[in-house]
Order: structure tokens, then C-alpha cells, then sequence
């Protein structure tokens, strides 16, 4: 569904052509509502030349429940600047706040109906997280040994565990760009972990 910019209500905080809105997002094609929302992905890379610094990018794709896309991107010659990664994720927090409180709701509700939800690169059930290996088989991670909570590294997504000897083991997720949502997966697994740390 596309609105006028004005239907959206006034503008809160413009990132380039993109601006939040009262009721929603939009850029010069495209606007949803916040109930609209289905996805966000983040990503982010990196570019050297002999081991220089040769360019940075990070971006965010706003995807809808009919899968319509805005897409948000900020790029540096050598780095992205403090102010234009400031700007970047004020642009990015802003969105999950306005969308989390209903992505919540229905994630708990799904796992404690039974269903299971998918992330992509993995799922997650109400007693454990499944990442299909390579060949065959999962990953299985019980919720009740997530208590390390989880890493960036590289543009890659770290679940922490603790296995069979009471070791904090580091399990690969997927990258960070594959995984939808995944400020959602954040706020699970830091949910999980003071839960299992009895805070």
C-alpha cells in the first residue's frame, strides 16, 4: 500500500530521501504504516586495498507484508563517519521501536502455542534453536544453555551456549544480512539470558 507522505502523518526524522512518520515510513515511492512492517534487514561491509581502508557501507531494507522494499544505505570513501553512523542507527532504532512491542507479541504467543519460527538461517522453538549443517542434521542449541547472549563478528551472527562440560562455546548463526529481524532474535536471546542467570 502506498500513501501520501502527508497520510503518514509529520515527518520525525528524515535519513536522505527516507523520513519516519508519525504512522509510518517512506522514501519518494513507497510508504507503509507501522503494521505494515514485516522485515528489516540489516547489513554492512567493508572494502580494502592493500590492507587500507577502501570504503564502507552499511544499509537497512525495510521490507512490508507485501513485500514491497525501501531501502535504506549509508557509504563512506574510506569509513562512514561518526555523524553519518549516528544518523544510520537513530534511522534503524527509531524503526524497531515502533515495531517491536507487536514482533514480540506474536513470537512469545508462536512459542508458547507450539509453532516454531523461522529466522532464515535458523529457527526457534519453545526448547531449543535449530541451524540446518551442511550436509545433514542441525545445530541444537536448548534455550535453557543460552547464556552468553550473542556477537557480530566480521558480518556474521554469534549465539553464545554454554555445552556438555560447562564451557561458553561460540556457535555460528548465519550472516547478519540473512537473518530478518534481527533485532528480535537480540531481544530473545538477551531475554533468555537473564532468565537463565535468574535476574
Amino acid at each position: 500500500m502506498t500513501l501520501n507522505q502527508h497520510e503518514l502523518g509529520s515527518i520525525l526524522y528524515t535519513h536522505g530521501n527516507k523520513h519516519i512518520c508519525e504512522l509510518g515510513v517512506c522514501d519518494k515511492k513507497m510508504s507503509f504504516l507501522w503494521d505494515q512492517v514485516d522485515q528489516l534487514f540489516l547489513d554492512g561491509s567493508k572494502f580494502t586495498v592493500n590492507l587500507m581502508p577502501a570504503g564502507e557501507t552499511i544499509g537497512l531494507r525495510i521490507i512490508s507484508t507485501t513485500g514491497h522494499e525501501i531501502n535504506v544505505t549509508q557509504r563512506g570513501l574510506f569509513r562512514v563517519g561518526r555523524k553519518a553512523r549516528e544518523s544510520f542507527w537513530d534511522f534503524y532504532q527509531f524503526i524497531v521501536s515502533k515495531i517491536i512491542d507487536r514482533q514480540w507479541s506474536k513470537l512469545t504467543r508462536d512459542l508458547a502455542e507450539g509453532r516454531t519460527v523461522n529466522f532464515d538461517e535458523f529457527h526457534i522453538t519453545s526448547s531449543a534453536i535449530y541451524r540446518k549443517k551442511f550436509f545433514r542434521g542441525y545445530h541444537i542449541i536448548d534455550l535453557g544453555r543460552l547464556t552468553g547472549g550473542y556477537q557480530y563478528l566480521s558480518g556474521d551472527f554469534y549465539i553464545f551456549f554454554i555445552d556438555d562440560k560447562g564451557r561458553e562455546m561460540a556457535q555460528y548463526s548465519g550472516p547478519v544480512r540473512h537473518i530478518p529481524n534481527i533485532h528480535l532474535v537480540q531481544a530473545f536471546l538477551l531475554s533468555l539470558t537473564r532468565q537463565n542467570s535468574g535476574q
